[in-house]
C-alpha cells in the first residue's frame, strides 16, 4: 500500500465519512491532491517539531555549565551554522513547495477544461437571486433540480445516440454574483452576469447531490440551493426525451 492509499484509508476510518468523498473522477483527483499537502505538511510539521525538542533537551542549559564559545553575545556577531545544510535544506523546500505547486495547477487545469466527447450533455445554468435554472438542449428546463447521467463506459466517443455520463456546464448569473458549487464533486465556478464560466465532471455513482452557492449574494443565500439527481443511462433519456 502506498503512501497516499495509506492515508486516505485512515482518513475514511477516523474523520466523518464526508471528508473523503469520491462520487465523481474530480472528487478523486481532489482528494489526492489533498492528502499530498497533508503529507507534506506532516513530514515537515514532524522534523520541525522533532529536532525543536531534541536541540531543546540536548542543548538546555545545566547549573555551572560555561556558555559555548558560538554564543551570540551583545555588540558580537558570531559566526555560526553551516552553510551547506542551509542550502539543503532550502533546496528540499524549494522542491516540495515547486512540486505542490505543479501538482495544484495540474489539477485546475483539469478541472477547469471540459474533454472533447461528442457525446458529452451540456447544460446551461443561470443562478438567480435566489436559485438555480437549468437549461437542457431539448429545451426542457428546471428549477432547484439537474438531472444528469451516470458515467456510461460503453458509451465511447465512436459510438453516436447515447451519454457518456461527461456533463458540460455554462454557468452565468441573471442578477448579482453567484458561485455554483457541487461539493462532493469538488466543484465550484463563479456565476457572474454577461459571461460564461465553463465547469464539467462525471458521476460514476448513482445518488442526489447538493448543490450551493457559495458567493454571499443576498438575504436568500443560505436558501441557494439545488438538487443534483445521477440515474441510470436508460432512465436519464426517459426522462430526457419525455421531457
Amino acid at each position: 500500500m502506498s503512501t497516499v492509499q495509506f492515508v486516505e484509508t485512515f482518513l475514511r476510518k477516523v474523520a466523518s465519512p464526508g471528508l473523503v468523498p469520491a462520487p465523481a473522477p474530480s472528487a478523486e483527483h481532489w482528494q489526492s491532491l489533498f492528502t499530498l499537502y497533508i503529507i507534506a505538511a506532516v513530514v515537515v510539521a514532524g522534523t520541525v517539531f522533532g529536532l525543536f525538542f531534541y536541540f531543546l533537551i540536548r542543548y538546555r542549559r545545566r547549573p555551572g555549565t560555561p556558555d559555548p564559545t558560538d554564543a551570540p553575545r551583545v555588540g558580537v556577531m558570531a559566526e555560526r551554522g553551516n552553510p551547506a545544510l542551509a542550502a539543503i535544506l532550502t533546496a528540499l523546500l524549494v522542491a516540495l513547495f515547486f512540486g505542490l505547486t505543479l501538482n495544484t495547477f495540474a489539477l485546475n487545469a483539469y478541472l477547469q477544461n471540459p474533454p472533447n466527447d461528442p457525446n458529452a450533455l451540456y447544460i446551461d445554468v443561470f443562478g438567480f437571486q435566489w436559485g438555480w435554472r437549468f437549461v437542457y438542449p431539448n429545451g426542457h428546463e428546471s428549477i432547484g433540480q439537474m438531472r444528469v447521467p451516470v458515467q456510461n463506459l460503453t458509451c465511447g466517443p465512436t459510438v453516436t445516440g447515447c451519454w457518456s455520463g461527461t456533463v458540460i456546464l455554462n454557468i452565468t448569473s441573471l442578477d448579482v454574483f453567484h458561485s455554483f458549487g457541487i461539493p462532493d464533486f469538488k466543484i465550484k465556478r463563479d456565476a457572474i452576469p454577461g459571461r460564461i464560466n465553463q465547469a464539467w465532471f462525471v458521476s460514476d455513482q448513482i445518488g442526489t447531490y447538493s448543490i450551493r452557492c457559495y458567493e454571499l449574494c443576498g438575504t436568500g443565500h443560505a436558501q441557494m440551493t439545488a438538487d443534483l439527481l445521477v440515474i441510470g443511462s436508460t432512465s436519464f433519456n426517459t426522462w430526457y426525451v419525455g421531457g
